[in-house]
Formats: structure tokens, sequence, C-alpha cells
């Protein structure tokens, strides 16, 4: 019984540190920030969808983001192995609160909803 209560234990930890708190926590840093952030007019029509907030379907994706191997004004995020093509019409030019850029997407399809390019560079 005690290696029975072991497992339960450790199954419980396993679960709990899974967990992972996002912008959505309101104990989290920037949590207002994160959910005033809109969809620009222009990303909503092409995805053809009735919200506007980035945060209300979509999840801050971390990850590593890059310029465009042509040096153009293009953004790309790394995403399972591959570099992805940030489309133009979910970039922002606002800052973001830790100067750092960020990305939402959608969290059941993984489309692009808004990317906010990071004042002063990578």
């Amino acid at each position: 019984m005690k290696a029975f209560g072991r497992v339960l234990t450790a199954l419980g930890l396993l679960v709990l540190s899974s967990i992972r708190a996002d912008a959505h926590d309101p104990s989290m840093p920037h949590h207002e920030w994160f959910n005033k952030q809109e969809m620009n007019a222009a990303a909503r029509q092409r995805l053809g969808v009735p919200w506007k907030s980035c945060c209300d379907n979509g999840d801050v994706f971390k990850t590593r983001f890059r310029v465009g191997e042509d040096r153009s004004d293009q953004w790309q995020y790394l995403k399972d192995g591959e570099w992805k093509t940030i489309p133009p019409d979910v970039v922002k030019e606002e800052d973001t609160p830790d100067h750092v850029p960020v990305l939402f997407i959608n969290r059941h399809t993984g489309v692009e909803l808004c990317f906010f390019v990071p004042r002063g560079g990578l």
C-alpha cells in the first residue's frame, strides 16, 4: 500500500509540474498587457475570425526568432525544428513590456495571430 501511495504522489507531482503558468494567469508579470493586445484588422479578415484579442483564442508561443534569410523585412520563428515565416498581417510594430519578441498562436489550430517586433533587434 505504501508503494501505491508513493506512485500516486509521484504522479501528482508530475501532473503539477506539467501545468504551466502563462499570460492568462493573473499572477504572471505583464498579465494586463497581454490581455489588452488585439489582432490587426487584415489578419482578422484573412483568418475569418470574429474576435479581436490576441490572447482570448491564442497563447504566447515561446521560441527563437530571426529575420528572414534574405535579410528582408520578414520575421521567422522556430517550430518543430523548422523555421516558419510570420505572416506580415500579424506583425505589430509596438514594443513589449520586456522588449523581446512575442508571438501569439491560436491554441487550437497553431495559426499565427499576433507578433510584436522587438525594439532594438534580437
